[in-house]
């Protein structure tokens, strides 16, 4: 199966394509690079906890 060109995805987009596929890793990498492109630190893990509380989704893991 090949994955989605996550460059070409705008941040909304990379967005609900994670929320989607909660464990597309590619996926979330690309999504922390672009946050910390933009100054801010976060790790993986902490992006992921983000995602989790402004959806309201306790099963994102």
């Amino acid at each position: 199966m090949n994955k989605p060109n996550f460059e070409a995805m705008t941040l909304q987009e990379l967005q609900q394509y994670i929320l989607s596929h909660r464990d597309d890793e590619d996926a979330v990498h690309e999504a922390v690079l672009r946050i910390q492109q933009n100054g801010t630190t976060v790790s993986s893990q902490e992006f992921i906890e983000i995602v989790r509380q402004r959806t309201n989704n306790p099963s994102l893991q």
